[in-house]
């Protein structure tokens, strides 16, 4: 009986941790709606993830993740990406000058930063915190992300999974629109890259590319940067997808 009570409280308090892919800020009361128990128990299973180091405590009385927690788990589930990217990401930044970064999926609807590069300029620094999760298609990455989630799936099962995503306006050059999401959704694994513009962060550039397994099979990550949109100029587009190409087949040759 008390290993079914405690394979229970094990299944709630998992549970509460993955509100955090749907949502960066949780009360108490939301952990208890979302399972359906009591505030009391609620209450529990948070300071329980506080007491771990999972989440933290916020003015307002809401909780966040904790990215260091976090990220430290990344570290040794995918310290093969982690590895094999760190010295391809520094001798990017050397050649383009501008952030880069590493995310996985986090699950369906999210994914999450676990290696980045910043670019060596004092006036703009990307400043985005490894461990960090967004949902999914924000931002340049996630689009890269989702275009290959659901690259193979009929056209109803990719109607229901971009159905189930809240496009949710960052800026005005968010795309909200399901249909439009799927024209640049096709865009991006007709081109091989993503490209936005202002679309999560007003003034930012982003680029992304897949980072495929060593049989180039199936995708295990994505490998984006980020510029100033008043640094960029259409006509060298290419001089920035080109090296992102060129690392991420470098990445994909070490690892697995």
């Amino acid at each position: 009986m008390k290993s079914n009570k405690g394979s229970l409280v094990a299944e709630r308090t998992l549970k509460a941790l993955m509100l955090f892919s749907k949502n960066k800020y949780i009360l108490v009361a939301d952990v208890a709606k979302a399972l359906d128990i009591s505030l009391t128990a609620a209450y529990r299973i948070m300071d329980t993830l506080y007491s771990m180091g999972f989440v933290k405590r916020n003015d307002n009385k809401t909780y966040s993740l904790n990215p260091s927690k976090i990220i430290q788990l990344y570290q040794m589930v995918e310290q093969d990406i982690r590895s094999a990217s760190r010295p391809v990401l520094k001798k990017l930044v050397e050649e383009i000058k501008e952030s880069v970064y590493i995310t996985v999926l986090y699950d369906d609807k999210s994914y999450i930063y676990i290696e980045k590069e910043d670019n060596p300029s004092p006036f703009f620094r990307w400043s985005t915190n490894l461990g960090e999760i967004l949902p999914l298609p924000a931002g340049t990455a996630g689009k890269t992300h989702l275009a290959y989630l659901i690259k193979d799936l009929d056209e109803s099962e990719k109607g229901r999974i971009i159905s189930g995503l809240e496009l949710k306006p960052f800026t005005k050059n968010s795309i909200t629109n399901p249909d439009e999401l799927k024209k640049s959704l096709n865009k991006i694994l007709k081109d091989g890259y993503c490209f936005t513009n202002s679309e999560y962060s007003h003034g930012v550039v982003g680029f992304a590319v897949p980072i495929f397994n060593f049989d180039q099979s199936e995708l295990v990550a994505v490998l984006g940067m980020h510029m100033l949109e008043a640094k960029y100029s259409e006509e060298k587009l290419q001089e920035y997808v080109t090296p992102l190409k060129k690392a991420a087949k470098e990445i994909s040759e070490n690892i697995y």
